[in-house]
C-alpha cells in the first residue's frame, strides 16, 4: 500500500509538472493567439469581413476537430500503448507512420469535398441569414480549406509525441500559426484586398505548425512514408475507435455550426462577436484544462491497461479538482470584468465600442459554463482510457438537442448572448452525464469529495469577485477607453483577485493548495 501511494504521488507529480510545462507553452501560444485577435480586430472589428472569414474559416476547423486534435489521441494512444507491450520499437513506428498518412489522406479527401461544395454550403449551412456575404465568404472557404490537411496531420503527429510523453512541441506548435497570420499584416496594410492575405496566411501558418513537428517524430522513429499499410490490424482498431469519436465531436461541433447558423439572421458581427469571447475564454480553459486532460490520458491509459481502475479514478479526481481550482476563480473575472477584458483586449482601429459591448455580452455567456466545458475535457479522456468512445458520443447527442432547444428558447430574448448561455447550459448537460455515466461503468468516483472541493473553490471565487467588483467600481471604471495606464490598472486588479483568491482558498481550506504543497515536499529533490 506504502509503495502504492508513493506510485500514485510520484505519477501525481509527473502530471502536474508536464501540465505546468503544457501550460506554459500553451500560455505562450495564447498569447500569440491574442495578439492574432487583436490584428484581426483592428483590420476588420466585427463587421462583414470578419463575420464572412469566421464563417468560411469555421469548417475547416471543425473537420480539423473531427480528424485531429483530442480525437486523434483519444482513439491512438490507448491502442499505442497496449501495442508499445507486444510489438519491438521498429513495428511500432511502421504503424505510427502508417496512421499519420491515413490522417493525411482523410484530411485531403475532405477538403477536396469541402471546396467543391463550398457554394451549397455558404448559403444554406454557414452563413444563410446574410445575402450580402455569400461571394466573398465562398470564395475564403476555397483559399482556407487547404489548411485541414495541414493541421490534420500535425495533430497526428502531436498525438504520437504526446504518446510518449513529448509534450512540450506539440503545445508549442500553434505558436507558428500565430505567427504567421500576425506577420501577414506587413502586406494587409499595401493591399486593397487584406482578408484575403489573412486568409492565405492561415494556410501557410498550418504548414508550418506540421513542418516543425516532423523532426520531433523523426527523433523518435517515424520516416513518415506508410510503411505498414492499411492492413495493419491496429490501424483498424484505432479507426474503430476514432468513428464514434468523430461522431460525438460532429455532434459538439453541430453546437457551433448552429450558434452561427443562427446568429447570422441576428445583427451584422454576431457571429464575429460570439467567435471573439469563444476565443477569450479559451484562455483559461486551454492554458490549463486542456493541458491536464492532454497530459492525464497517457497516465490513465497505462493505469486502465494495467488493470488499476481505483488508480485511474483517482487520477480523474485530482484533475477535476485541480481544474476547478483554476476555471471557477476564471468564471467570476470574467464574469465580473468582462466589458474591460474585451475593451482593453480589442477595442482599437475597426473595432469600436459597439462591437466591444457586443462581444462582452456573449463573453458572459460563455463564461458561466467554463467550468462545465472544462469538466467535458478531462471526463471524456476517462471513457477514452478504457477505449469506450461509444458512451460520450450518446451523451454529446443528447447534449446537443440541449443546446439547440436553448438557442430557440434564449435567442429571441437575448440575441446572440443567448446562443452562448445556450451552449453553456448545454455543456454543463453533457459534463454531468459523463460523469454519471463514469460512475455506473466504473464505481465511485468520490463525488461528495468533489462536491466539498468544488463548494470551498467556489466559495472563495465569491469572495474573489466581490472585491474585485468593489475595485472596477471604485477605480477602475475611472481609466478612460484608449489610456494606456487601463491596461496596467486592469492587470493590478486581476494581480488582487488572484491574491484574494488564494487568501480565501486557504482560509477555507480548500484541499488542492494542501495537495500541491504536499506533492511539492515530496518529490523535490
Amino acid at each position: 500500500m506504502r509503495g502504492q501511494t508513493a506510485r500514485n504521488v510520484a505519477e501525481r507529480a509527473r502530471v502536474l509538472r508536464s501540465a505546468g510545462v503544457v501550460a506554459a507553452i500553451t500560455m505562450i501560444s495564447r498569447v500569440a493567439g491574442y495578439a492574432r485577435d487583436v490584428v484581426f480586430t483592428y483590420f476588420f472589428g466585427t463587421g462583414l469581413y470578419a463575420d464572412a472569414f469566421v464563417a468560411a474559416f469555421r469548417l475547416p476547423n471543425i473537420l480539423r476537430r473531427l480528424v485531429g486534435e483530442g480525437n486523434v489521441s483519444a482513439a491512438f494512444v490507448p491502442v499505442f500503448e497496449h501495442e508499445s507491450v507486444q510489438r519491438p520499437e521498429e513495428e511500432l513506428w511502421r504503424l505510427a507512420d502508417s496512421f499519420h498518412a491515413a490522417i493525411a489522406a482523410v484530411a485531403g479527401l475532405l477538403t477536396a469535398a469541402g471546396m467543391l461544395l463550398a457554394p451549397f454550403l455558404v448559403r444554406y449551412v454557414l452563413i444563410p441569414g446574410n445575402p450580402d456575404a455569400w461571394q466573398l465568404t465562398r470564395r475564403l472557404v476555397w483559399m482556407t480549406f487547404p489548411y485541414l490537411i495541414f493541421i490534420a496531420a500535425a495533430s497526428a503527429l502531436m498525438a504520437i509525441l504526446n504518446a510518449r510523453d513529448r509534450f512540450a512541441a506539440a503545445a508549442f506548435s500553434p505558436v507558428l500559426l500565430n505567427l504567421t497570420m500576425i506577420g501577414s499584416a506587413a502586406f494587409m496594410l499595401r493591399t486593397e484586398a487584406p482578408i484575403l492575405i489573412w486568409a492565405g496566411a492561415a494556410v501557410v501558418g498550418g504548414f508550418l505548425q506540421w513542418a516543425s513537428l516532423v523532426p520531433h517524430a523523426g527523433r523518435l522513429g517515424m520516416r513518415f512514408w506508410p510503411r505498414a499499410g492499411l492492413a495493419d490490424p491496429a490501424l483498424r482498431r484505432i479507426g474503430r475507435l476514432m468513428l464514434p469519436g468523430i461522431v460525438g465531436v460532429g455532434v459538439t461541433q453541430i453546437n457551433t455550426l448552429v450558434g452561427q447558423l443562427l446568429a447570422s439572421y441576428l445583427v451584422l458581427g454576431s457571429i464575429s462577436s460570439l467567435f471573439l469571447a469563444g476565443r477569450v475564454t479559451e484562455l483559461p480553459l486551454g492554458v490549463f484544462a486542456i493541458a491536464i486532460a492532454t497530459v492525464v490520458l497517457p497516465l490513465m491509459s497505462r493505469q486502465a491497461a494495467a488493470g488499476d481502475r481505483s488508480e485511474m479514478i483517482d487520477t480523474l479526481g485530482f484533475a477535476l479538482r485541480q481544474t476547478a481550482f483554476i476555471t471557477l476563480p476564471a468564471t467570476a473575472g470574467l464574469l465580473v470584468l468582462r466589458l474591460e477584458i474585451v475593451s482593453v483586449l480589442f477595442e482599437r482601429g475597426a473595432f469600436g465600442p459597439v462591437s466591444a459591448t457586443r462581444t462582452a455580452s456573449a463573453l458572459a455567456g460563455y463564461s458561466l459554463g467554463l467550468i462545465a466545458f472544462a469538466g467535458v475535457r478531462v471526463v471524456a479522456p476517462g471513457f477514452f482510457a478504457l477505449r469506450d468512445t461509444r458512451t460520450p458520443v450518446l451523451i454529446a447527442a443528447v447534449a446537443m438537442v440541449a443546446n439547440l432547444i436553448g438557442c430557440l428558447a434564449l435567442m429571441p430574448l437575448l440575441g446572440h448572448t443567448g446562443i452562448a448561455i445556450a451552449g453553456s447550459l448545454a455543456a454543463f448537460v453533457n459534463a454531468a452525464l459523463l460523469i454519471g455515466g463514469l460512475r455506473r461503468k466504473v464505481g465511485r468516483i468520490g463525488g461528495w469529495r468533489l462536491v466539498a472541493s468544488f463548494a470551498r473553490l467556489g466559495g472563495a471565487a465569491a469572495v474573489m469577485a466581490w472585491v474585485v467588483w468593489g475595485v472596477r467600481e471604485g477605480w477602475l471604471s475611472s481609466f478612460a477607453v484608449g489610456n494606456p495606464a487601463r491596461i496596467a490598472a486592469l492587470a493590478a486588479t486581476v494581480a488582487l483577485g488572484a491574491l484574494t483568491y488564494l487568501a480565501a482558498a486557504a482560509i477555507l481550506r480548500a484541499p488542492e493548495l494542501g495537495e500541491l504543497r504536499s506533492w511539492r515536499s515530496r518529490v523535490a529533490p
